[in-house]
């Protein structure tokens, strides 16, 4: 199995936030039938900017979701709602920790990561090795780190409230990278705060609309 993911930035037109709000929402009922996207989530970050994050088993399983129901209804939607085309980011799955439990996910970090030339393999390392740090966390309700590109990385983490949301951005996982950032980053960290709208967790979690 090679885990894999999408993180596709979504921005409405003005005056069409809501239009878009809705139509994440709904989108969880056709994911739902998807057995191989595996955890989906809705995200709004501000007013007019959304994303949807989801995995996967593998190649397969990603492009299926990519020409399904929700695939085809976000391109229509572009035409209608959007302000340009969604932002379609692949990814591979470096390290995670899943979803258990009854506790839902109402809020989520986004953080973007791009390494120095020369630093790509020491930014997966770290990535990798933050794994077993956020497994201390009972607060951290799921977390992924993934890799986009050679040179791109990014962490998507999910809370069941600001408190956890707090403790993480205190904790180990946070301060090494802030440690690091001079010398592994091209960029200063910047840190997406934002809420779930909707959210599917394979067979671990009972789906949820927030």
């Amino acid at each position: 199995m090679d885990p894999k993911a999408l993180f596709v930035d979504i921005e409405a037109d003005a005056g069409k936030e809501s239009d878009v709000a809705e139509f994440l929402r709904g989108a969880l009922g056709p994911v739902q039938d998807e057995p191989d996207t595996r955890d989906w989530y809705a995200l709004r970050f501000d007013p007019r900017h959304f994303a949807i994050f989801d995995t996967f088993p593998g190649n397969v399983g990603r492009l299926k979701h990519l020409l399904g129901e929700v695939g085809r209804a976000l391109i229509v939607k572009t035409f209608t709602v959007l302000d340009g085309l969604p932002d379609i980011q692949p990814a591979q799955v470096l390290a995670a920790k899943l979803p258990v439990g009854e506790r839902h996910p109402a809020l989520t970090l986004h953080v973007p990561l791009r390494a120095r030339p020369g630093q790509e393999e020491a930014v997966a390392s770290l990535l990798t090795g933050a794994e077993q740090l956020v497994a201390a966390e009972p607060e951290t309700l799921a977390w992924y780190a993934l890799r986009l590109a050679h040179d791109r990385f990014a962490i998507v983490d999910f809370f069941a409230d600001e408190t956890g949301r707090d403790a993480h951005l205190s904790g180990r996982v946070a301060a090494a990278l802030m440690a690091n950032a001079t010398s592994l980053f091209t960029e200063p960290l910047e840190i997406r705060r934002g809420d779930v709208l909707a959210s599917k967790a394979a067979d671990r979690l009972q789906s949820s609309v927030a």
